[in-house]
């Protein structure tokens, strides 16, 4: 670190010399305009260059890759934070455009610009200083917090189109978390919180990010339950509906105040959120021990319905942790 003495001029402007090598490097001379910046902890960054950047360009050689392989290279370029993603073959076959076509729907911002026979453009429009970090994981827990109610009602009122659109909307929530991934690696790369809400700090936002993996991670199993409910061979019992019921709202409850607790940076909250997995796990002892004398088919499904429950409220646990350790950081 440089130590440099503050001077004043004029009365009342003050005045700091910067490194000549910085200023080399970064092609600083007499007249050029900086960016200043001012972050939230008192911090200056100081930004040599404030003309909109050409479009950072990404290229991928996509001869031989299909499926899975090719699908991670897309979303890895996206990640990183490239606005144009160049998908470029000899010949690109009609497997890997749909392919390619269903990945970019898939993702918040990016556009399909360029399609021939041998090259496909994907640019990014979004522009990421109107994101808001906090708002992507306000709207990734609503989306969740619905599916899981709605997971739950549709075993309890064994209704299997609910337990379909259930399922769909898991989509919504990955686009999300990759895209709250995608901002995160843009504010380590770029040392600035890029966001609509300037009063967000660094480790605001590193906790933010934290949260979205278990938000995710709860919607995942929303869709299991979802898909559990669509192979039941009947409606439940009313007892073992009672027991589900019961169950599903007390995990509900952990949930919506460990999320609560993070967005409203409150400890008591999140401790009480906690201390209310004790009581989702007494629930679904009962209904294990009740599932052991039911028929086999069914219980095999109504166990993963179980064990999405327990596994929701763990992920609700570690939200309300994260809520505590960013909130005693403050």
């Amino acid at each position: 670190m440089d130590i440099r003495k503050i001077q004043r001029t004029g009365g009342s402007t003050y005045i700091v010399s910067l490194p000549k090598r910085w200023a080399d490097r970064v092609g600083v001379t007499n007249g050029t305009n900086v960016g200043i910046t001012i972050r939230p902890d008192g911090t200056l960054i100081i930004t040599p260059d404030i003309s909109s950047p050409s479009p950072s360009k990404k290229q991928l050689d996509v001869t031989g890759k299909h499926g899975e392989p090719l699908v991670r290279e897309i979303i890895a370029s996206y990640i990183a934070g490239f606005n144009m993603i160049e998908l470029v073959s000899q010949r690109i076959s009609t497997e890997q455009k749909q392919t390619i076509r269903q990945i970019t729907h898939k993702l918040i911002g990016p556009e399909i610009i360029e399609d021939t026979a041998d090259r496909m453009t994907i640019q990014d429009l979004l522009n990421p200083n109107e994101l808001s970090l906090l708002q992507s994981v306000r709207r990734m827990f609503l989306i969740a917090a619905s599916m899981q109610t709605d997971a739950m009602q549709a075993v309890l009122s064994y209704d299997i189109d609910l337990a379909m659109d259930v399922a769909q909307r898991d989509d919504e929530v990955d686009r999300l978390n990759l895209l709250i991934e995608k901002q995160l690696r843009s504010m380590l790369r770029s040392g600035q919180v890029i966001d609509s809400q300037k009063d967000i700090t660094p480790d605001m936002s590193l906790d933010l990010s934290l949260a979205a993996r278990p938000i995710e991670r709860i919607a995942d199993h929303a869709r299991k339950i979802a898909l559990a409910t669509a192979k039941l061979n009947r409606a439940l019992p009313e007892d073992t509906n009672s027991m589900f019921q019961d169950a599903g709202k007390k995990a509900s409850e952990l949930f919506e105040n460990a999320a609560d607790s993070l967005f409203r940076s409150d400890i008591e909250r999140a401790n009480m959120a906690i201390g209310m997995k004790k009581d989702v796990e007494e629930a679904l002892h009962a209904i294990n021990r009740k599932l052991t004398t039911m028929d086999a088919g069914d219980a095999l499904h109504l166990r993963i319905v179980s064990d999405s429950i327990d596994r929701i409220g763990d992920y609700g646990v570690n939200i309300a942790e994260i809520a505590i350790n960013s909130t005693i950081s403050k």
